[in-house]
């Protein structure tokens, strides 16, 4: 992505999350936007979002995607909810509030042979991306639903061994964001 790319999407997403009126999240936009704009949503060039800027665009296409298949299957979730998890589910790939969770590759040999462009600092407590998210959330006092809290804490997918007690539950926000994150990935 280019520049003016970056920019775009940054200011179509700072404007979605502006809507909530929520003074913890744009606390937490306010300290953590600059990153967030910039950051990968992965580390290798085979995974999509390889690129800078590459959170913030792979998470507005989730967000569309989970918009297009509530207006499909007429579910009628709440607008806010779709946004507030489409928008934050992946957060915590930035990090924590001091550090970067995703660092520039200083390795000749992973960039070339296993096209790994940035490695994980491992200064950072380990966590997944959604417990993180979760904690950057609750660090700034951003409120959730049930369902908005149990759809962000199982994105990464019903397969996870941590997400295996929620198979079975009735959570729409959380299928239509799995569904959103399968056609995008």
């Amino acid at each position: 992505m280019n520049t003016d790319e970056i920019e775009s999407n940054w200011n179509k997403y700072d404007s979605l999350c502006k809507r909530f009126s929520d003074p913890g999240l744009n606390s937490l936009i306010d300290l953590l936007g600059e990153r967030m704009a910039i950051c990968p949503f992965s580390i290798k060039t085979e995974y999509t979002g390889c690129y800078p800027g590459g959170l913030i665009d792979v998470t507005l296409r989730i967000t569309s995607a989970m918009r297009r298949i509530n207006d499909t299957l007429d579910d009628k979730l709440p607008t806010a909810s779709i946004l507030k998890v489409g928008l934050l589910h992946e957060i915590g790939r930035v990090g924590d509030v001091e550090q970067d969770h995703f660092l520039h590759q200083d390795s000749d040999w992973h960039r070339d042979k296993l096209g790994q462009l940035y490695k994980y600092n491992d200064a950072l407590p380990k966590m997944t991306y959604a417990h993180r998210t979760l904690y950057l959330l609750q660090s700034f006092n951003v409120g959730l639903s049930r369902e908005e809290w149990e759809s962000i804490a199982t994105s990464g997918g019903y397969h996870l061994e941590e997400n295996r007690f929620y198979v079975g539950t009735k959570n729409t926000l959380g299928k239509v964001l799995s569904s959103a994150r399968l056609l995008c990935l």
